[in-house]
């Protein structure tokens, strides 16, 4: 076992990842992560998950929750369960490459007050992912993507993944990010009122708010098949989205950001919605792209029209989420 390896314990969580998991949990011990230090905290996979981990990684230890307790409920299960000095959560669908354990702890000593630190993200084919993002506020729904990305684009672009340095940021892409022990303990566990996004933005926001530091470390790096459960559930994960970033607003940014959030992003929806339309209409209903936008613009219209329902959604939602 490595000297870095034995300071993480690595919390992956899992939902019908039998064909990605096993490269994760691989990565993680070939960099000398004990077994016993490694969770997956499963959210009611209906696929062979189980027997993959009972059958090839028999030391690792398997918490498996009956139905969909969404990413931060599951992350918190499993902090319960380690106890190293470091803790990687690590989607089920990212591999640690060489050395990231090693330069994760390097960058762990070299900024003490670094609550959570983040690795280089890259694709398949070594093309690096963006890795940070700005806390939410509402006036970011407004401008225009391309105006806020010449505004700040080490959060808006892909620049930052493109830096040699540490770099210190507002919050972090959570498909891979470690947790330094003593500030959980100062900071808290994720809040569980975000059912699958910006769990991890709110906590790195809490963490600057209490005084500790959120750092960018490209000497790590982390291979990420991008959005795998995202992309399967399209609709779905945008509703999720949608209802992460009311939430947000409601308990961060206060009163009337919620106000107005709750009025803008169906209006919005609405407008993308009737221009996919026009869109689809024009080329006679030949794009592809199109059709399916129209589609998934439709349902997350009909969300917000509906009252937002909350047992709409990512699917196998546990009762109590879906009341």
């Amino acid at each position: 076992m490595t000297a870095a390896g034995g300071d993480f314990g690595v919390i992956v969580v899992n939902y019908n990842g039998v064909g990605v998991l096993g490269a994760a949990l691989r990565s993680c011990l070939a960099q000398g992560v004990a077994a016993a230090s490694c969770v997956v905290v499963d959210n009611g996979s209906r696929d062979a998950s189980r027997a993959l981990v009972r059958e090839e990684f028999p030391g690792v230890v398997w918490l498996g929750n009956p139905c969909n307790a969404g990413f931060a409920r599951a992350v918190n299960q499993g902090l319960r369960r380690v106890r190293e000095r470091h803790v990687l959560i690590l989607n089920n669908d990212a591999e640690l490459l060489p050395g990231a354990l090693s330069a994760l702890s390097a960058c762990f000593t070299a900024h003490p007050q670094a609550a959570v630190i983040a690795p280089r993200l890259v694709d398949a084919a070594g093309k690096p992912q963006n890795v940070a993002a700005p806390w939410p506020r509402w006036w970011r729904e407004i401008l225009p993507r391309s105006l806020l990305k010449r505004l700040a684009p080490g959060h808006f672009g892909g620049r930052l993944a493109q830096v040699r340095e540490d770099r210190s940021v507002a919050s972090v892409i959570g498909a891979a990010m470690a947790l330094r022990r003593s500030a959980l303990e100062a900071i808290g566990p994720l809040d569980e009122d975000f059912f699958f996004y910006l769990e991890e933005t709110e906590w790195c926001e809490r963490a600057w708010r209490r005084g500790w530091q959120v750092w960018f470390c490209p000497g790590a790096s982390v291979r990420h098949h991008l959005g795998a459960t995202a992309k399967r559930f399209e609709a779905a994960a945008r509703i999720e989205f949608h209802r992460s970033r009311l939430t947000y607003a409601r308990k961060v940014e206060g009163f009337g950001a919620w106000v107005f959030l709750g009025l803008w992003l169906p209006l919005r929806t609405a407008v993308d919605w009737l221009a996919q339309g026009i869109l689809m209409l024009a080329s006679l209903g030949t794009l592809h792209s199109a059709r399916q936008r129209f589609r998934v613009y439709g349902r997350l219209l009909a969300w917000h029209l509906r009252g937002r329902p909350t047992h709409l959604g990512l699917p196998d939602k546990c009762p109590r989420l879906a009341a």
